[in-house]
C-alpha cells in the first residue's frame, strides 16, 4: 500500500474506489459538525452511489472547513431509508460504540425522504476495508434490533 498522505487517499479514491460508479447529481445540503462546541458547515462536493460494489453505501466527499486536507471523505451506510427520532435513538447507542456519525440526512431532497445515515471518515487508505466491515456489522445489529422490537409488538395481547 502506499503511503497514507492526502496525495495517496485521494488517488486510492479517485482511482480504486469510484471508478465508474455513478455519482448522485444535484445539489446537497452541507453537513454540520461540531467542533469546540462551535458547529461546521462542511459542504458536499460529491456523492457517490456505491450500490455496484456494496450494497447500501455511499462516499461522500466533503470541503474541509479548515486548510489540510483540503477534502474530507466518508464512506456511508444508510440503516434506515426513511429516518424518524425513534430510529435515532435506537441506532445511537450502537453508532456511539464504535466512535461513528450519526446523520440524518436527504441525498434527493425533491423526494422529501430523509435517510438515517452512519458514517466513518476514511482518512487513509489502509481504514477502507475495516470501515467497510464496521458499517455492515453496525446494519446488521440494527436490523437485528429492530427486528426483537417488532416481534415484541406482533406478540403483544391487547
Amino acid at each position: 500500500m502506499p503511503n497514507s498522505n492526502g496525495k495517496d487517499i485521494e488517488s486510492f479514491i479517485r482511482y480504486d474506489i469510484i471508478n465508474k460508479i455513478k455519482k448522485i447529481k444535484g445539489k446537497h445540503p452541507p453537513i454540520a459538525e461540531i467542533v469546540e462546541n462551535k458547529p461546521r458547515a462542511l459542504s458536499v462536493k460529491s456523492v457517490h452511489d456505491l450500490n455496484k460494489k456494496l450494497k447500501n453505501f455511499y462516499l461522500i466527499t466533503l470541503k474541509n472547513y479548515s486548510k489540510q486536507p483540503k477534502l474530507r471523505y466518508f464512506l456511508t451506510i444508510s440503516i434506515a431509508n426513511n429516518s424518524s427520532d425513534l430510529l435515532v435513538q435506537l441506532a445511537r447507542d450502537i453508532v456511539l460504540k464504535h466512535n461513528l456519525k450519526l446523520i440524518q440526512y436527504s441525498f434527493y431532497p425533491k423526494t422529501l425522504r430523509i435517510q438515517l445515515l452512519c458514517m466513518k471518515e476514511i482518512q487513509k487508505t489502509e481504514d477502507y476495508n475495516n470501515s467497510v466491515k464496521i458499517l455492515k456489522s453496525i446494519r446488521k445489529d440494527f436490523r437485528e434490533k429492530l427486528g426483537r422490537i417488532k416481534n415484541l409488538i406482533e406478540n403483544e395481547e391487547f
